[in-house]
């Protein structure tokens, strides 16, 4: 008779409501039972049970689980003691008693005993005489047992000679990769070093999902260059059966068989549709009301690619060959200059928080608009995130259909940071006059200035000084990599931590009770104070 058992909880499963379920029973449309339904026939069994007893009624409850954590008693006990207020109630709670009896029988508790001494440094003189007993007689099982409790859950430092073997005389890695290590070494060694994976399984994952997105929006704009559509001149129901195409012939990609595989997957896949076609739908509407125009897609940096791998010396004189991509690089003349920004498409909201990035957990972009900056001596504008999420909004049914676009365009305004120049922002926006950017995360004044508390931008010089730190950060993470530091140490921040979405929980056994358990904990700070501390640590490099 616990609590969720007796009764039991009512679940409410299916797609249908109870509304939904007795307006089709009364169209002659028999379908299982809602949740109201449901709870009367539970209650109305307990009362054949109740009622149905001749002599005796016994009522029983557990007040722990298996695993030592209390349980509730179940509602119905409560009432019946109101009803019966001579009601007679026996527990068989075992207390324990800690008496000193076989060799075998007192082993449990003289170890427990031992354990309060090592914790309170407080232990009753007979257990110590018994510890000392297992100490001389029992000696091999109680060293075992004891260095169990000693046992500090830690990685040991990797020799050299092992890392050489792991990632070479030349180290061959991503900038993920390293933002990988900084959420936590021990899960970078598992997954890069000892390259340990997951069985594979039978679903539809944000990287099934996030790469089909990529890929269309990807072929969307090679097809317009082919084609010799401009973007300009592009309508709505040419990108939309332009997109419809490109869809059903990526559907037939063997790699894409899961998406159709089944019901289930067919309905997600119309829905991820919509999200791309939207989401295509508002890229090319920022992309008509900027200056910025796109210079490339999925540009890399790798041989034989748009760029070259980003080579990095340590102070220990080891090479670091950094490759990737970024999913598209935009440019713009702006008086005498060139400017280039970075849009970096996610499948999930996504914001450049700059606490992460000066823990090394996010320099992707900044690391690659500064190499892109340094490679064709251009001028950083800016670095952004696109959603390609299917956004929630408010609505009323007093809105026009203007009204309506105007607040889906807000969900897909990107996020990030902008160079503060008033040059470059309306070049990002050629409609922006005041107030909030419908594509880009600054709100202008009336007389056309920049409101630095409702904007994401940062000065030109400062934005300088991020690209000098992401230098930095990239040669001290791998410094620490090919140091052999696989330390179980993940990060947290704003009780997000490296262990959240971590697939390798069963295999590093991370708890902060065991001893030599801990988080890299990382303080959160305003973006100026930040960018003071960034200034300063690049001068005292």
């Amino acid at each position: 008779m616990n609590d969720g058992v007796i009764p039991s909880i009512i679940k409410n499963e299916g797609f249908l409501n109870d509304t939904d379920r007795e307006y089709l029973k009364e169209n002659g449309i028999e379908i299982a039972k809602g949740s109201l339904e449901q709870l009367y026939e539970n209650q109305f069994n307990l009362y054949k049970v109740f009622s149905n007893v001749k002599d005796k009624l016994f009522l029983s409850y557990p007040t722990s689980d298996k695993e030592g954590k209390s349980l509730r008693h179940s509602t119905l006990i409560t009432r019946i003691k109101n009803m019966f207020k001579n009601i007679n109630i026996d527990s068989d709670v075992i207390t324990k008693k800690e008496n000193i009896t076989l060799k075998d029988a007192s082993f449990d508790t003289a170890i427990s005993k031992y354990k309060e001494f090592f914790d309170t440094g407080v232990i009753e003189e007979k257990w110590l005489d018994v510890l000392n007993w297992y100490y001389i007689n029992e000696n091999e099982k109680f060293n075992k047992v004891i260095k169990g409790l000693d046992f500090k859950n830690t990685a040991d430092i990797i020799d050299k000679e092992s890392i050489r073997k792991l990632y070479g005389k030349s180290m061959k890695t991503s900038i993920s990769k390293l933002e990988q290590y900084r959420s936590c070494p021990f899960s970078f060694h598992l997954k890069y070093g000892l390259k340990i994976k997951e069985k594979e399984e039978f679903e539809v994952r944000s990287i099934d999902t996030g790469s089909f997105m990529h890929d269309v929006i990807d072929s969307f704009f090679k097809v317009l260059q082919e084609s010799d559509i401009k973007l300009e001149e592009l309508e709505e129901d040419e990108l939309n059966q332009i997109v419809d195409d490109l869809i059903k012939e990526k559907l037939q990609m063997s790699k894409n068989y899961i998406l159709v595989s089944t019901p289930k997957f067919v309905v997600l896949t119309k829905r991820l549709s919509k999200v791309v076609k939207e989401s295509i739908f508002y890229i090319v509407e920022q992309l008509k009301n900027s200056k910025f125009k796109i210079k490339g897609h999925e540009v890399e940096f790798k041989d034989n690619a748009d760029y070259k791998p980003i080579l990095i010396t340590l102070d220990t004189g080891e090479k670091v060959e950094l490759t990737g991509k970024i999913d598209r690089v935009d440019e713009a003349c702006i008086g005498d200059n060139k400017y280039v920004r970075i849009i970096d498409y996610k499948s999930s909201t996504k914001n450049l928080n700059l606490n992460k990035f000066i823990s090394g957990l996010q320099i992707q972009l900044i690391s690659y608009l500064d190499a892109i900056t340094e490679n064709e001596k251009v001028n950083p504008a800016g670095v952004l995130y696109f959603g390609l999420n299917d956004s929630m909004i408010k609505a009323s049914k007093n809105m026009t259909d203007e009204e309506l676009k105007d607040c889906i365009r807000k969900a897909y305004k990107m996020n990030g940071y902008i160079v503060a120049d008033i040059d470059i922002i309306k070049a990002m926006d050629t409609k922006l006059d005041s107030g909030y950017s419908d594509s880009i995360p600054v709100y202008l004044s009336k007389d056309e200035k920049i409101v630095e508390s409702k904007s994401k931008t940062i000065s030109k010089e400062k934005f300088e000084e991020l690209q000098k730190y992401a230098k930095k950060l990239i040669k001290e993470i791998s410094t620490e990599i090919l140091s052999g530091n696989i330390n179980i140490k993940p990060y947290y921040l704003n009780k997000a931590t490296g262990c959240d979405y971590c697939t390798y929980k069963s295999i590093c056994g991370f708890d902060m009770n065991n001893k030599g358990n801990d988080y890299n904990f990382i303080s959160s700070f305003d973006k100026d104070y930040l960018l003071d501390m960034i200034e300063e640590k690049n001068k005292n490099e």
